[in-house]
């Protein structure tokens, strides 16, 4: 075999400690999940007292010393291990569940799970055994870590330890990894017999990526006591791989600062250029406004000029004998007025072909001018990333010199811890079988004592289960009860529903009379109404007929008075 025989029963030993811890703890956490006013939300509020989200070491020792339970520094940072359950280095709100909440009993666990949260002030304790359930966790997980710091001390002080002599011990198949099978097989050839549940208590605490399969490293971390003695090297690597994010990220906010200004400074620039432009564009409708406003001069110098020569045809056709002189000198003055208008056009032209020229050569000038301002910019971030450049190789090399430093610092620690290792172990021989014998005597008081609470522990079970029979028993009377009452609200429903349907026949007849009522009285307006009308048309009928007889007898007087005086107007 490649271990003593009573280095293997040490191992076994380790391994049943690792159980049994794993199994009080389990208790703990179903006697916390059967309290009523358990929740997990709100004990996770009881210990997050900042109410950041997260719990640190400070609050699980608050926690302790407000249930007057003392841990030390080892202790602690065990506690917080096993609360993290991810291992991030935090202890969030499904950490503290998984951690918290039964792992063998799923019905406890989704009871738990689906009670209702409840609100907790700052520095308010949660009910009594609420809180007496929760410090008996963390305690016994504390307890299960001195147990089985003790026990991997005594395992990896045997002369004839190793880890990977250890895992070739349990897996005699030569898998390259450790199974329940492989495992209950060497516990029985090393006269320790353990249940199912026990081995599935052991699994749960050292399979970490729950697999069913436990690998070298888990064995590793879980049977060799290695304290950590590289704690502060690791925060102080920690917090410069902060400071270099850190750093990082500034890095990144300047370059982004800088595109931001370079980006503004462009959008100025393009700004600047529309207004030159939409200058240049009310410059040319301008100009067209000045052109169109020559042309209707020339156009009324036109004009006037052929009234002039109107004027001078009409007195040439007094004068016959000059006409072909004037006819001559016409011409010539119309040749001479066509060759100055060309002038003019061609002065004009020029002119306008001399400011194009004008402005593309302003708008070339603006375009170098924002090339050498574009050149400066980059040959100014050239020079930036080149300062930052070297100041983060010197950064570097200052890390590499205090890197180096550092290691050789803990090279020289280590060599120096190793020494007093050694030592101590020669030591730990000398006593080692004082402490075994010690031991055994402790295991057997551990085992009476641990058969005495699981006894007692079986008759609060009991209790409970009478408990929560009765309560059941009270809850079905209740029911029944409940049952009755609603059954007669019902029957006064069904009355009150009845009448009501009464009453709503009776409004519905009432409110059909209501409206024949009303229907009645807007006939008897309506007639009114219609009768004075028809009054009012026969008045106006009478008065219009009147009216119309009065002007038929003046007509008729009229008509016979002319008959009348028509005779005596002859005579």
């Amino acid at each position: 075999m490649y271990l003593s025989q009573k280095t293997q029963l040490r191992l076994a030993n380790l391994i049943t400690i690792i159980a049994e811890g794993e199994k009080k703890t389990e208790i703990f956490r179903q006697v916390l999940a059967e309290q009523k006013m358990f929740e997990p939300y709100t004990a996770f509020k009881r210990l997050d007292q900042l109410r950041t989200g997260e719990l640190t070491v400070s609050d699980l020792v608050d926690f302790l010393m407000d249930n007057k339970i003392t841990v030390s520094k080892a202790q602690a940072d065990y506690l917080f291990s096993k609360l993290d359950q991810n291992l991030d280095g935090k202890i969030t709100y499904p950490d503290f569940v998984k951690a918290i909440l039964p792992k063998e009993d799923s019905r406890l666990r989704q009871i738990a799970s689906l009670r209702d949260s409840y609100a907790l002030e700052v520095n308010m304790l949660l009910p009594t055994e609420v809180e007496w359930g929760l410090s008996k966790v963390f305690s016994q997980e504390v307890q299960n870590y001195s147990s089985i710091a003790t026990a991997q001390e005594i395992l990896t002080g045997s002369a004839d330890f190793t880890s990977l002599d250890a895992l070739r011990c349990i897996d005699q198949t030569l898998l390259g990894y450790i199974t329940i099978e492989t495992l209950s097989e060497f516990l029985k050839q090393n006269g320790v017999r353990l249940s199912f549940d026990d081995l599935l208590a052991f699994f749960r605490v050292v399979d970490k990526d729950s697999d069913g399969k436990i690998n070298y490293s888990e064995l590793l971390e879980a049977i060799t006591f290695t304290p950590d003695y590289f704690q502060q090297e690791r925060q102080i690597v920690a917090e410069l791989k902060k400071s270099r994010e850190r750093i990082v990220q500034l890095e990144k906010d300047k370059e982004e600062i800088n595109v931001l200004k370079r980006s503004r400074e462009r959008i100025d620039e393009l700004k600047k250029s529309r207004e030159y432009l939409d200058q240049l564009e009310e410059l040319k409708r301008s100009r067209e406004k000045i052109e169109q406003l020559e042309e209707l001069r020339q156009s009324r110098e036109r004009l006037e000029d052929l009234k002039k020569s109107r004027e001078v045809q009409e007195a040439l056709k007094n004068s016959g004998e000059k006409t072909q002189d004037l006819q001559k000198s016409r011409e010539r003055l119309e040749e001479l007025k066509k060759s100055r208008e060309r002038l003019n056009q061609l002065e004009e032209l020029r002119k306008s072909r001399q400011q194009m020229e004008e402005l593309d050569e302003l708008k070339k000038s603006r375009e170098r001018q924002a090339q050498i301002d574009e050149l400066k910019k980059s040959r100014e971030r050239l020079e930036d990333l080149r300062k930052s450049r070297e100041t983060l190789q010197q950064l570097e090399k200052e890390r590499k010199n205090q890197e180096k430093i550092e290691e050789q610092k803990k090279s020289r620690e280590r060599i120096e811890e190793l020494q007093k290792q050694r030592k101590r172990i020669e030591e730990l021989r000398t006593y080692q079988e004082a402490l075994e014998l010690q031991k055994k005597e402790r295991e057997e008081l551990d085992l009476k004592r641990s058969q005495e609470r699981l006894s007692e522990l079986k008759k609060s079970r009991e209790r409970i289960d009478q408990i929560e029979a009765l309560r059941k028993s009270r809850e079905q009377e209740k029911t029944i009860q409940e049952i009755k009452q609603s059954r007669e609200k019902i029957e006064q429903i069904r009355e009150s529903e009845l009448r009501i349907q009464q009453l709503e026949n009776q409004r519905r007849s009432i409110e059909r009379s209501r409206e024949l009522e009303k229907i009645e009285r807007d006939l008897e307006y309506e007639r009114q109404k219609s009768q004075e009308r028809i009054q009012r048309l026969e008045l106006e009928a009478e008065i219009e007929r009147k009216q119309r007889e009065r002007v038929l007898d003046d007509e008729i007087n009229f008509v016979q008075s002319r008959i009348y005086d028509t005779p005596k107007r002859r005579y």
